[in-house]
């Protein structure tokens, strides 16, 4: 089976018991005509709206549980918690103040407090928090930086320079104070040092585009515009898509003025949550990552990569309109605004807003006509079935990159005009895919799905699926083009054995379920068959499955085969 973009839903056991729980007590409410008292009720309601991805109402919920059990350290926590994912930090420092009542070394209370009195310029309440609090292991860096941010808004550089040198021997994420004491020195006018203590944190590895970013943005304070392009051009040479270093370039080549990203105490205390953040999301602690995001935004609502890397990571949660809400606020005049296009399409994608996605791809090509976003109007309208449309943008994105073409480039144009009915024409595409990528599992299936359905060049197809089984052997919709291939040439029986592994590894794709129940019918196995048709009812439907001819099947089956061939298949 040919698979380009494909989506599941799952429904989880707790999603269905919480459902039923709140039907009980919904019904039990109108029955009395008030509302439950207990905050027992409002706890599952929270649970039941976290499970939905509604924030608001989790958070609104778990506040109403704790004030009805004030003393409850698991509500306070949770309230507390609930308030910060709803961006609520005025809430969640009410809350915190609450469960450092209960627990005085609460690290993630402290540092909530930290956080409000670092946006409220009370920099000696927070060196005041820090310095008495032991913070914990994957908070002890941000504890570290944000105190010396602290000292350096109280006039006390040398103090905060000492902090910063002592967070630096923290292990793992320890070096980002090496960017800091950078960005302090800068502040301070101590041009020779801060040029070291740059040089030494790109040296660490340790978050390199920022680094290189406020580095450059040192340059252009003293007027320096030949170290600054000389410093964009290495970072450029490094990776075209660095987007810090590619939005400078732009900006002097137009002679545009630039703000400043790290001028005051506040943005370096911002950007202090943000760093770690970047790390969490990379090793996949999320919730921590958009907490420590949420604080980041509050202490400088202006600081637009850590609210495009907090709408993205709220997006892979499923809450893609709180995602695009956040997109929505990036800066036009932001180093992110053109990546944050980039996503907010995706995320329209996701929403099947394809044509809303597409007129603002439009917009965007028009704007700033680079490669990047002419190959995602391409793929938006690849996603929308615009065959013709896209093909013609991937042509001229191959003929725009010339020899430096990746294999994707081909993949979508073959694609395009398989999709077109001109799969033939295609072809050429698909193996100049493989033969840039030859372990590409999708490509491979793809070229050998299209032989084998269209009953030619069979010995190839074969060998082509059987490669991108070895390679994906867990893939339920390249072991389905096995099946299915056998199906085609009347090997019903040898069809049937590989589509249920296909159904077994992928149980919700409706193609996958209506070719095996095509093969169930081709050996006698006519109730199973009708299953697997009516089973493809009940799944979402992709653009392979012709519903009507579903129908039919359910009422009349399949026509009847030549006996000869019949057997055959058996």
């Amino acid at each position: 089976m040919k698979n380009i973009l494909y989506r599941a839903s799952t429904v989880s056991f707790l999603t269905l018991t919480m459902l039923m729980l709140m039907a009980c007590s919904t019904v039990g409410a109108l029955g009395a005509q008030k509302r439950p008292t207990s905050p027992y009720a409002d706890y599952l309601s929270a649970r039941f709206a976290s499970a939905e991805a509604d924030v608001q109402a989790a958070a609104d919920f778990y506040s109403k549980a704790q004030q009805k059990d004030p003393n409850n350290p698991q509500l306070q926590q949770r309230a507390m918690l609930s308030a910060i994912f709803a961006s609520d930090i005025k809430q969640a420092a009410k809350q915190a103040r609450l469960v450092l009542q209960t627990n005085p070394d609460d690290r993630m209370a402290i540092l909530i407090l930290v956080a409000k009195a670092m946006a409220d310029r009370k920099y000696n309440d927070v060196e005041t928090m820090l310095s008495t609090t032991q913070m914990s292991p994957l908070n002890q860096v941000a504890g570290g930086l944000l105190q010396a941010w602290a000292a350096q808004g109280q006039g006390k550089t040398d103090e905060a320079l000492r902090l910063l040198d002592e967070t630096a021997t923290a292990p793992v994420l320890g070096q980002i104070a090496l960017f800091h004491k950078a960005l302090v020195l800068t502040q301070t006018d101590q041009s020779k040092a801060a040029e070291l203590a740059f040089e030494q944190a790109l040296q660490s590895g340790i978050l390199t585009s920022r680094t290189a970013y406020g580095w450059a943005l040192k340059y252009l304070a003293e007027d320096d515009t030949a170290a600054m392009s000389s410093l964009l051009e290495q970072r450029l040479r490094g990776n075209a898509d660095e987007i810090e270093a590619g939005f400078l370039t732009a900006k002097l080549a137009s002679n545009h003025s630039l703000v400043q990203a790290f001028a005051t105490p506040r943005q370096g205390a911002a950007e202090a949550l943000f760093g770690p953040a970047q790390a969490f999301a990379e090793r996949n602690l999320h919730d921590l990552a958009m907490i420590y995001l949420e604080l980041a935004l509050h202490i400088d609502p202006k600081h637009d990569a850590a609210r495009n890397l907090l709408a993205r990571l709220i997006a892979v949660q499923g809450r893609d309109e709180d995602a695009l809400i956040l997109f929505a606020k990036i800066d036009k005049d932001s180093p992110w605004y053109l990546q944050t296009a980039l996503n907010r399409a995706d995320t329209l994608i996701r929403l099947d807003r394809h044509e809303e996605a597409i007129n603002g791809l439009r917009v965007l090509v028009v704007q700033n006509p680079t490669i990047k976003i002419k190959r995602a109007l391409a793929t938006a309208l690849q996603v929308n079935q615009q065959y013709d449309e896209a093909f013609v943008l991937f042509s001229d994105l191959i003929e725009e990159t010339q020899d430096n073409a990746d294999w994707l480039l081909y993949f979508y144009r073959g694609v395009s005009l398989e999709r077109t009915d001109r799969w033939r024409e295609g072809v050429p595409d698909f193996r100049k895919a493989i033969e840039l990528q030859p372990n590409q599992a999708d490509v491979l299936n793809y070229l050998g799905y299209t032989f084998v359905d269209a009953g030619e060049n069979l010995e190839e197809g074969f060998a082509l699926i059987r490669r991108a089984i070895e390679l994906a052997p867990t893939s339920g919709h390249i072991v389905d083009s096995l099946g299915w291939g056998y199906y085609r040439l009347g090997r019903f029986a040898e069809a049937v054995i590989e589509l249920e592994k296909a159904v077994g590894m992928e149980p919700g794709d409706p193609t996958i379920n209506d070719h095996l129940g095509d093969a169930y019918w081709q050996v006698g196995r006519r109730l199973e068959a009708k299953f697997q048709w009516q089973r493809v009812l009940t799944l979402e439907p992709d653009e392979e499955t012709d519903l009507a001819k579903i129908h039919a099947k359910l009422k009349s089956g399949l026509p009847e085969l030549p006996t000869s061939q019949l057997a055959q298949g058996r």
